[in-house]
């Protein structure tokens, strides 16, 4: 296989037509037909059916799909190393950050990577930590920083932060002392949380288990959007860390229960997969977020412990 028939080979799925490819590519539409079945001969299989509305990739095309994506990006990643230095890095980036954490770090990550590293181009999404660890494993993102990573497979990883979870709601003031509430006073409390398996909802489980103190789940939610609907109409209460509502809880609209007598900690980490190669800009990203941590829970943005020092 070549690069140019990947190329082409991607670009005629992404539009779905062999024609529109051959215009953006500039390419005689026959010649680019030839590419595509010049790469079906070699690799013995078909990559695209003919229908009504154009074309689009068979079973075996999506796989190639996502090879061929993968592949290229990695060699326009490869050039970008190659000419950056540790000063000057320059590349794209491919971040997966836990939904968790990115109301507090992620304005500040994109504005500073910008102010700093003008040449690196972030690209970050959030996620759930269940999808953030499926988009490392599959090689979808360079980076990601994601709860209790100890136990995925193929990855190095290491703990930057650890966070205490919260009872979050409405009106939680009355009968505590407005600061904490014991493990054992949480089945009082009708819960959303997201459902099995992911990391949140197995932890806390996995301390009511660990304490023989059932919780109430009552309502799953498997988006940030959802389980800040429900907390915000007063439907439910949520165990997370107290960030997520953070903007809430300082216009005063929600209370915050620090979770006691157990307490509930995680820990989060900086994932990347072992056997990718780990670019110039990658690593100032990287960098760039434990000292970002680092300064947030200096000014109690973050409410946790950072557990790497700024270089």
């Amino acid at each position: 296989m070549k690069l140019n028939q990947l190329k082409y080979f991607l670009r005629i799925a992404e539009l779905g037509s062999v024609s529109a490819a051959a215009r953006e590519l500039f390419i005689a539409q026959p010649a680019l037909s030839n590419q595509v079945s010049a790469l079906e001969k070699e690799l013995e299989v078909e990559l695209f059916v003919r229908t009504v509305k154009g074309v689009q990739p068979t079973p075996a095309g999506e796989k190639l799909v996502h090879h061929a994506g993968l592949i290229l990006r990695q060699v326009e990643n490869a050039r970008a190393d190659v000419i950056s230095d540790a000063v000057s890095p320059r590349g794209e980036v491919r971040l997966v950050v836990d939904a968790s954490k990115a109301y507090t770090l992620l304005p500040l990550l994109v504005t500073e990577t910008a102010r700093r590293f003008p040449e690196v181009q972030l690209n970050v999404s959030d996620a759930m930590s269940l999808v953030a660890a499926q988009h490392i494993a599959d090689g979808k993102v360079d980076l990601g920083l994601i709860p209790n990573a100890a136990d995925l497979s193929g990855v190095e990883v290491l703990p930057v932060y650890r966070e205490s979870m919260y009872l979050v709601g409405k009106d939680l003031g009355a009968g505590h002392n407005g600061q904490t509430i014991l493990f054992e006073e949480l089945a009082d409390y009708p819960l959303v949380a997201p459902s099995r398996p992911h990391n949140i909802r197995m932890h806390i489980e996995q301390t009511a288990l660990e304490a023989r103190r059932p919780l109430d789940i009552r309502y799953e939610q498997n988006t940030g959007l959802g389980l800040r609907c429900l907390i915000n109409n007063g439907i439910a209460s949520a165990i997370i860390p107290w960030d997520v509502m953070s903007v809430e809880l300082q216009r005063g609209e929600l209370d915050a229960l620090k979770v006691i007598q157990p307490s509930i900690d995680r820990i989060h980490s900086l994932v990347r997969l072992e056997d990718r190669p780990v670019t110039t800009a990658c690593r100032a990203v990287e960098g760039l977020i434990i000292e970002l941590i680092s300064t947030l829970c200096e000014q109690h943005l973050l409410d946790g412990e950072a557990l790497v020092s700024p270089e």
